[in-house]
């Protein structure tokens, strides 16, 4: 089975310019990137990065309104409705433009004094919302839903990987799946073996970091290869998004890559 492996050239290879950081993801030995924070660039500029890297853009996430400044975020918040239609509007055109497979929606926190049903139910209409603009624009990208540890993410409408998996079910639209984080599900306590067997059946895309410290593998306590080796043996053919902040440079933290190919060449006599 072929190992596909993606970087974020949001998180990583921030030593270099933006526009850099395809090639470099590429010259390291990835297959393909991601893009967390879409609205850092010109999406048309970083489509002709990707493509003169060669480097398919995998994923993206829609644009996050004020959720990284300490603020609710779009996804889940009712009243929001109009900016998140707005962010989806911009966020998916950019998806056309450079090709993405999947489109992360975005977390939102949970609207302090609002009943958690509401912003669930903001958050279903949401999707529904986005799903219509995706289908408008003729889009081929699946949109996802992910976990947000509480950890780290105080407040969040999806704090347990049950709970994404829960309205990737309720919707039940097939281009709407579960982006399944093996960092969040390790901060939660939860046993990532466990928890694919539960709900990888509505996950399209994995992401990856150690845990804790979201730094590269190998920096924490998670054995990242065995898991990842696991989700592969129960069928799961996709792609890894490697979605950390590295420890010190980036290229410097790239000895698990070469490590985790040759492995797999042992294993099954490939090398990519």
């Amino acid at each position: 089975m072929t190992l596909k492996i993606g970087a974020s050239v949001s998180m990583m290879f921030r030593e270099r310019p933006l526009l850099d950081r395809f090639s470099a993801a590429a010259d390291a030995g990835f297959d393909g990137v991601e893009i967390q924070f879409v609205e850092e660039g010109d999406p048309a500029e970083m489509a002709r990065a990707a493509r003169a890297a060669n480097m398919p853009v995998v994923l993206i996430n829609l644009p996050l309104g004020d959720l990284m400044t300490g603020g609710l975020g779009l996804s889940g918040i009712p009243g929001r409705e109009a900016e998140f239609a707005a962010a989806a509007e911009r966020g998916l055109a950019a998806a056309g433009e450079l090709g993405a497979a999947f489109v992360h929606l975005g977390p939102s926190r949970m609207t302090p004094g609002t009943d958690r049903a509401e912003c669930l139910a903001t958050y279903a209409r949401n999707v529904e919302t986005a799903l219509a603009i995706a289908d408008r624009l003729e889009l081929g990208a699946a949109l996802l839903v992910e976990q947000s540890n509480p950890n780290d993410f105080p407040g969040a409408l999806f704090a347990t990987i049950g709970e994404a998996a829960a309205m990737v079910r309720q919707i039940g639209a097939p281009r709407f799946g579960l982006l399944f984080d093996l960092y969040h599900v390790a901060m939660t306590g939860d046993d990532i073996a466990a928890a694919w067997t539960a709900h990888g059946d509505v996950a399209p895309h994995v992401q990856f970091s150690d845990a804790p410290g979201r730094h590269e593998p190998g920096t924490g306590a998670v054995d990242i290869l065995a898991a990842i080796s696991a989700i592969r043996a129960l069928g799961y053919a996709g792609w890894f998004g490697a979605e950390y902040r590295p420890a010190a440079d980036t290229i410097d933290g790239l000895g698990w890559l070469a490590e985790w190919r040759a492995q797999h060449s042992s294993r099954y006599g490939e090398t990519a």
